[in-house]
């Protein structure tokens, strides 16, 4: 599949203890003030005692009012995230650029709570999705990166995560599916899909897929290789969850077609009249689904260092000099991150793919939810 800690965390507020009249250094034992019955001056020592009573209370309050009114990171965090949701899903082009210029370099963290609100508290919230907001990792460091992200805003228990087991990923890829369901435990609610396809449906093994496929799908056709070990498996899930957005990891700095990313795109159906709006919302959900970008503007650099400040597990394979981790026989150590293509160069090299965009990125003739798989008989039996 085809992502710096994170700023204004909030801080911690010691609130000031409370003077105790007993403690004051203005204590009525030190003011000697003798109120015997009887003798002159008595009602008004009272008088002042309890003046003085009265006043050291009220300081108290004011102190402890003024701790709580002092300004805070969260406070400030309240106050953007206000204006923020106040920033609907866009209806037209041009509302799709107003809000992505409002979201462009934002901390992701702002941007992931944009989204949870929406389509979870706000407005565009439909109770019949099961789950609306998805996020789709093969767990690189930017998806890791929002994972993260998720986990530290309690999101987990609401945003399920999709990841695509191919039948062809490296060993180091499949211990870390462990590796990340310990870390991040029961909050998890991790959904590994598995090749499908109309005739032959769910294939559970590499030797399986080779028997119906043959062992050289990959190579021969790409795009079916593809549909039936990402795209289909996916867009079922996605279909029966009623996801409305699904999260991706891509980057900017990732290079090639990710060199104009932005923070948010919808995807639609390829089989949608795209001159027929008639509904007035040119991205209604039932012409295609959103996609957000939350770590477009971050730089590999910034990933990582994220990664290891916050001790985010990662894939061993990344310590051996990969950059860009899919299939074991279509990934290999980068060209060189200052390539063209970034720390993606390392895939789809020497077998004439010369998009070194995942599947899941481009245009597949992605059909309506709920149209049949298309069949191919050209594919070896």
């Amino acid at each position: 599949m085809c992502g710096s800690p994170a700023s204004g965390d909030p801080v911690a507020r010691e609130d000031s203890p409370v003077p105790s009249l007993r403690s004051s250094s203005s204590s009525f034992e030190d003011l000697d003030l003798q109120i015997d019955e009887g003798k002159p001056g008595t009602n008004f020592r009272l008088g002042l005692k309890w003046i003085l009573s009265i006043s050291l209370a009220l300081a108290a309050i004011a102190l402890k009012l003024h701790n709580f009114s002092r300004p805070t990171a969260l406070d400030a965090d309240a106050e953007k995230l206000q204006v923020l949701y106040k920033l609907s899903l866009p209806a037209n082009q041009q509302e799709l650029i107003t809000l992505n210029n409002e979201l462009a370099g934002l901390n992701p963290k702002y941007i992931l709570q944009w989204a949870h609100f929406h389509l979870h508290d706000g407005a565009d919230a439909d109770e019949r999705n099961l789950h609306p907001l998805v996020q789709a990792t093969s767990f690189g460091p930017t998806g890791l990166v929002i994972l993260d992200h998720l986990a530290t805003h309690n999101f987990l228990e609401t945003i399920p995560v999709i990841t695509m087991d191919t039948l062809h990923l490296f060993l180091e890829s499949y211990v870390f599916y462990d590796t990340v369901q310990k870390h991040y435990g029961s909050d998890l609610h991790l959904t590994v899909t598995k090749p499908i396809h109309k005739t032959h449906g769910k294939i559970f093994s590499k030797e399986q897929f080779q028997d119906v496929f043959g062992s050289e799908l990959w190579r021969n056709d790409h795009k079916m290789y593809t549909r039936l070990t990402k795209l289909d498996p996916m867009q079922q899930k996605l279909e029966e969850w009623g996801a409305v957005m699904w999260i991706t990891g891509r980057r900017r700095s990732q290079g090639g077609e990710r060199g104009k990313l932005d923070v948010l795109e919808f995807e639609p159906y390829t089989n949608v009249d795209s001159a027929d709006v008639s509904s007035g919302n040119q991205y209604d959900p039932s012409r295609g689904r959103w996609k957000l970008n939350p770590l477009a503007y971050w730089s590999y650099d910034k990933v990582w260092s994220y990664i290891r400040e916050n001790s985010v597990p990662y894939n061993t394979l990344y310590d051996k000099g990969y950059t860009s981790i899919g299939d074991e026989m279509t990934t290999s150590l980068p060209e060189s991150k200052s390539s063209e293509h970034g720390e993606r160069s390392g895939r789809f090299t020497g077998f004439g793919v010369s998009n070194k965009e995942c599947g899941l990125h481009v245009d597949l003739d992605l059909d309506l939810p709920g149209m049949e798989v298309k069949d191919d008989d050209s594919i070896a039996k």
